[in-house]
This record gives structure tokens, C-alpha cells and sequence, in this order.
């Protein structure tokens, strides 16, 4: 009998570095490439740019302040997951020119976890 692949199910934002972590294990270095930059883009740029866009429209309500900071802080951790996914991209990218077998889970989970540090970092 086959070993059956279950991942912890999480709502968050954050769980997105660990899809695009396993979708570019899978692919070769370009598909990884192109997956890490195309998350990024939809992540930081469009994600982020629909929740500023929000955030601009409530200028005249009187809870301006309470939108501002609240959803401030989503647009920063829209970026920081955004960097980490093309982070994630470019490692298997890298590694996948290089190295032609799939990674291992142990592999996937350490670079899900340095790339969070390191989009953390650079953000």
C-alpha cells in the first residue's frame, strides 16, 4: 500500500510558501522560476495593491485609522510572503537545473522555513 501525502491544512497567508514550495519541487528549473515569480507578483503586487486600494477608499469614514493600521499590516505580510515565495522559486529553479530527482519532504520543509526567514529578512 502507497504512502499517502497529507499536509496540515491552514487558512493563513502564510501557507501559500509552503504550496509554492511543493508545486516548484515538482517542476523543472524554469517551471520553478516562473511559479516563484508569478506568486510573488499575485501575492505582493495584486493582493497587496486590492487591500491599499481599500484602505485609500475608506479616507472619509471615521474609522480611517482603525482600516489603516488593521489592514496595513496585511499588505506587509502580503510582501513578506510574496518575497518568500520568489525566494522559494529560485532556490528549486537553481536546484533543479543542477539536481534532476524530486526533493524529499525533510528538503521542502527546511527550504519553506529558511525561505520565510530569508523574505523576512529582505523585507
Amino acid at each position: 500500500m502507497g504512502k499517502i501525502y497529507r499536509r496540515g491544512r491552514s487558512n493563513s497567508i502564510v501557507s501559500i510558501v509552503g504550496d509554492v514550495v511543493h508545486i516548484a519541487s515538482r517542476l523543472p528549473w524554469w517551471g520553478a522560476l516562473l511559479t516563484g515569480i508569478a506568486s510573488c507578483f499575485l501575492v505582493a503586487i495584486v493582493l497587496g495593491g486590492y487591500i491599499e486600494g481599500n484602505i485609500s477608499s475608506q479616507a472619509g469614514s471615521k474609522y480611517y485609522a482603525l482600516t489603516e493600521v488593521w489592514l496595513g499590516r496585511l499588505v506587509n505580510v502580503c510582501n513578506w510572503v510574496g518575497i518568500a515565495c520568489f525566494v522559494a522559486g529560485l532556490f528549486f529553479a537553481v536546484r533543479n537545473y543542477f539536481v534532476s530527482s524530486y526533493a524529499r519532504n525533510e528538503e521542502k520543509c527546511i527550504v519553506a522555513t529558511l525561505s520565510k526567514l530569508i523574505g523576512r529578512s529582505i523585507d
